[in-house]
């Protein structure tokens, strides 16, 4: 739904908060982990759980590999393919205690994995649709029995849906960014597509939105959410399509200049502060390696800013460990892939 266009004008409007309080943050070697050596290929996303790291393998034959640094053993989760089982178009992860999920874009079904018994014989996860009421998520997690998605929704940025009565509940406007004249329509394509992290206390949630650079902080109020803060790292550079052309051609909506900014690459949290790893890439200075970045961005939950680390290597996800304090990344430079220990 969204597209790109060919612009010369390069992007001037970044966010001071990038080059502010910025303090050089410096890997661990003796923590790599070369992902390759383990059979592991076109790894995306990570998240740290114990000696657990789960790794999202987005155009690999299965969606996840678990791997065990105790053990050395590596598990394959959700083979590719649209079957029972299977899954499609995987952004992001989040973890909830031993849970972790993800949100398959093309099926609309959030898939949960158990972290004690993923190793199983015979473990599936667990998958759930979040297309009922004919609702276009984009992205979801689960809070207890409750399972909060954003996507093309008109009627609110969030929706909160009960899978004890199947009913939907909307909450929060789209991010005062958006140009006002636009339609809801036209809004909810330009936020679109985000990471979506819970306060580990369950009271807050976090969206960051990959091309724009907006950050939106919520407090959960039992089937609604309200905002608590949005920033702007960034100013969107994009075309819109107000009125649908004639032809069978593809249609963007929303068509994004190539000096637009990326924004965030990933998200990670604690009870205290949001770990934004955040990109600043343009399509037309890095092309296809726009979705990495060397900047890790940290807020508390009321949205300020509380400092920025510069990495000295481009990467493309970030996980928190809170027993130790660190920051786990996927380094992700010239194809080579390995998993860091950042200390902070």
């Amino acid at each position: 739904m969204c597209g790109c266009q060919m612009e010369t004008q390069m992007q001037t409007d970044e966010s001071p908060i990038v080059r502010t309080k910025v303090t050089d943050l410096q890997f661990s070697q003796s923590d790599k982990i070369n992902l390759e050596s383990l059979g592991i290929v076109g790894a995306y996303k990570i998240i740290k759980k114990d000696q657990l790291y789960v790794i999202l393998t987005p155009q690999s034959s299965h969606r996840i590999c678990i791997y065990n640094s105790a053990t050395g053993e590596v598990t394959r989760l959700i083979p590719a393919g649209t079957a029972e089982g299977e899954g499609l178009y995987y952004l992001s992860m989040t973890l909830n205690g031993t849970t972790v999920s993800t949100f398959d874009v093309g099926t609309g079904k959030l898939a949960e994995i158990d972290l004690t018994q993923y190793a199983l014989p015979g473990y599936q996860p667990v998958f759930t649709s979040l297309k009922a009421g004919n609702k276009t998520p984009s992205g979801a997690l689960r809070l207890g029995e409750r399972l909060i998605s954003t996507g093309i929704y008109t009627q609110g940025r969030y929706c909160s849906t009960s899978q004890a009565t199947g009913s939907d509940t909307y909450s929060v406007s789209y991010p005062a960014c958006a140009d006002p004249t636009l339609t809801d329509t036209l809004k909810s394509v330009l936020f679109a597509n985000n990471y979506l992290m819970l306060k580990p206390s369950l009271t807050r949630l976090a969206c960051a939105n990959i091309e724009n650079g907006c950050l939106d902080i919520c407090e959960i109020q039992e089937d609604k959410l309200v905002r608590v803060n949005e920033v702007h790292l960034t100013n969107p550079r994009v075309a819109f399509n107000r009125t649908r052309p004639q032809g069978r051609g593809m249609v963007h909506p929303v068509t994004y200049r190539k000096d637009n900014a990326l924004g965030f690459c990933d998200l990670t949290v604690s009870d205290q502060y949001i770990f934004a790893l955040y990109s600043g890439r343009t399509y037309k200075q890095h092309k296809n390696n726009i979705d990495k970045g060397q900047t890790i961005i940290v807020f508390d939950w009321n949205g300020s800013h509380v400092r920025t680390y510069h990495l000295d290597r481009p990467c493309s996800s970030i996980s928190y460990d809170a027993d130790e304090n660190v920051i786990y990344a996927l380094a992700n430079e010239k194809g080579k892939r390995e998993i860091i220990q950042l200390n902070l």
